[in-house]
């Protein structure tokens, strides 16, 4: 009889442990999170004014750090809002050693060339979340992408500027469709992985596409605060027919994202 009863309460705490629900990984259940920190990306950029091409890579470094912030907001347990933000300003002088043209003016090879090229990208869409549990999340969004670009080339002899030319200086919004998951390993560590792009023409005076893509790994330590590492790939390209003999801008932004996650609230 001792035994039976002894079997009994060893079966019953064994169901009682197993029915209690695995610790929730706080990262998929966040109600507000923010991830910010630095962006390392290596840099290609183009730009092409009727049949004259500029790299700016001639001019400028072709890595930068900037700062950037991707977040996420869970309006409920099936919609939410992906956005992000961040921007590289480049400058950089160098002599020349041959002849080069800036516009309509070819600038000697005595002359000194600064280049810039400011770059952003502003991106915010609503998803909606068709799987959603404790251990994952996968959906659909939609969303707009703002792509800021303005790049210059000034040519100076002597300290006199004796040359400028301003390749563009636009903004140029862009609608997006993309996927995303979110997956626990376990109850602290976590995979995610977003991707976006468009390809749009309006009439025949404009063309533009863009791609926007991230996958990371996040340790969750504490409910507010986590770690997280990340390989941002961004790509974009806007030609635009009614402006002068036309106008071709392509760049290609891709490298680590090292962050820090605070998060806000709970959904569940």
């Amino acid at each position: 009889m001792k035994k039976i009863l002894l079997a009994s309460a060893i079966t019953v705490s064994l169901f009682s442990v197993s029915a209690q629900a695995a610790p929730i990984n706080q990262t998929l259940n966040d109600r507000l999170a923010f991830r910010i920190g630095p962006f390392f990306p290596s840099i290609d950029t183009k730009v092409k004014v009727g049949s004259q091409e500029q790299d700016f890579e001639d001019y400028l470094d072709d890595h930068a750090t900037t700062a950037a912030v991707k977040g996420i907001w869970r309006i409920s347990n099936h919609f939410r809002l992906n956005f992000g933000y961040w921007a590289i300003d480049r400058d950089d002088s160098t002599s020349l050693g041959i002849s080069v043209p800036i516009g309509p003016i070819t600038v000697p090879a005595t002359a000194t060339i600064t280049a810039s090229f400011d770059s952003s990208l502003a991106s915010a869409a609503l998803g909606w979340s068709f799987v959603r549990t404790d251990t994952t999340e996968f959906g659909v969004d939609l969303g707009l992408s703002a792509l800021s670009l303005k790049s210059a080339l000034d040519a100076s002899v002597a300290g006199i500027k004796i040359a400028s030319f301003t390749a563009l200086d636009e903004t140029y919004p862009l609608p997006t469709v993309g996927v995303y998951l979110t997956q626990a390993l376990s109850p602290k560590w976590s995979f995610e992985a977003r991707f976006s792009g468009i390809g749009l023409s309006i009439g025949e005076d404009f063309k533009g596409t863009v791609i926007d893509a991230m996958g990371a790994v996040e340790f969750r330590p504490w409910q507010n605060v986590g770690f997280g590492l990340a390989y941002v790939y961004n790509e974009a390209d806007a030609e635009l027919k009614d402006v002068g003999d036309g106008l071709d801008i392509k760049w290609e932004y891709q490298g680590p994202f090292a962050y820090l996650t605070f998060g806000f609230g709970e959904v569940n």
